[in-house]
């Protein structure tokens, strides 16, 4: 029969190799988790960033083409003077612009997820606690991302702003040659 232990007498601690091991653990999970959260971020902002920027290539696009369309029809028929073909023209000038900003948006979205990917891997990586800790390398990575994250927004924005002002250019030429003929003449 075994004898019943003291209430009072503490639990046996662990021993050093013990404590050692379950900090290498546990830094080992901070280090796969960091690893696999910037792996896993960087696909999202990827995914994203494709998203919106496809939508913004394809607006200004399909606008674009839409507007080739219409001044084609108008010359074909010889309908407009080559002055009123120019300013029905105009719009090309912004939707183009818009697809240009897209682009550029896209190429900064690469250069943010680059910088960002590159600012998690040049941490070092140590099993005493914090385990992930800056370097001069990853700082500055992590700092041109953020500049390339904010140019990217404002190429995006840019873009969304060509096509707003494209179509306020293509209201204001439709709006044009909805003047009546006559009086289109004497202007």
């Amino acid at each position: 029969m075994s004898t019943p232990q003291n209430p009072s007498q503490p639990e046996p601690a662990l021993t050093r190799k013990e404590l050692l091991d379950i900090q290498f653990r546990a830094a080992e999970r901070a280090h796969d988790s960091a690893a696999t959260f910037a792996k896993e971020a960087n696909s999202a902002a990827v995914k994203a960033a494709e998203e919106a920027i496809k939508a913004m290539i394809l607006i200004n696009g399909g606008s674009s083409v839409a507007m080739l369309a219409f001044i084609g029809t108008l010359a074909s028929k010889d309908l407009l003077s080559p002055a009123q073909l120019a300013r029905v023209a105009s719009p090309l000038f912004y939707f183009g612009s818009g697809v240009a900003s897209a682009v550029i948006a896209a190429a900064f979205a690469y250069f943010t997820n680059l910088m960002i990917a590159g600012s998690s891997t040049r941490m070092s990586r140590s099993y005493d606690h914090p385990y992930l800790l800056d370097t001069p390398s990853s700082i500055k990575r992590r700092y041109f991302g953020e500049v390339f994250r904010y140019l990217g927004v404002v190429a995006a924005l840019a873009s969304i702003g060509c096509f707003i002002f494209g179509l306020y250019r293509a209201e204001t030429a439709f709006q044009a040659l909805a003047i009546p003929k006559q009086e289109r003449v004497q202007q």
